[in-house]
């Protein structure tokens, strides 16, 4: 990915290799200038060999300094011992996760278990996380699920039941 930054609103036209042309319109900043943001190999050769290129627009050497210097280092990988009594095939107990590891942040919003009822609860936040859960599990509108009887109904419909609304 790369950042083109000018210190005005730019709009461009630039000749792909195809021969086909491209209009290329930069994002206005609060601050002043314009940026455009591209991943695509042919837009960023047609954009660099554009006439007004390094006087109208430059790429932005600190976006990419920045993205590199951004990235999560390699976590090593745990080294193969050659213990023998962990090469004794796992029991159920083992296997079976334990309640006592602290669940991920993903996990505490969304937590599921079954009650005596046969509905499933979803642990949410907030209403706002129970209309998300509805709308990206079952295809609800949020527009159809506005008050927090409505999420309730909603919810009881498909078979759970929300905890912490």
């Amino acid at each position: 990915m790369k950042r083109y930054i000018a210190k005005t609103n730019v709009s461009i036209n630039i000749v792909l290799p195809t021969g086909a042309n491209r209009h290329i319109a930069f994002s206005s900043l609060t601050g002043g200038g314009s940026v455009f943001y591209t991943d695509d190999p042919e837009i960023q050769n047609a954009m660099e060999r554009h006439y007004k290129f390094g006087t109208l627009f430059r790429i932005d050497n600190k976006y990419a300094a920045e993205k590199q210097r951004n990235k999560p280092a390699p976590k090593p990988k745990a080294q193969a011992t050659t213990d023998t009594t962990e090469a004794a095939p796992a029991t159920d107990e083992e296997t079976e996760p334990s309640t006592d590891e602290q669940p991920t942040e993903a996990e505490a919003d969304e937590a599921e278990a079954e009650t005596n009822n046969g509905l499933k609860t979803i642990v949410v936040s907030d209403p706002d996380a129970a209309k998300a859960y509805l709308a990206e599990h079952f295809g609800l509108s949020r527009t159809k699920i506005k008050t927090l009887k409505a999420i309730k109904e909603a919810a009881t419909a498909n078979g759970i039941v929300f905890e912490g609304i």
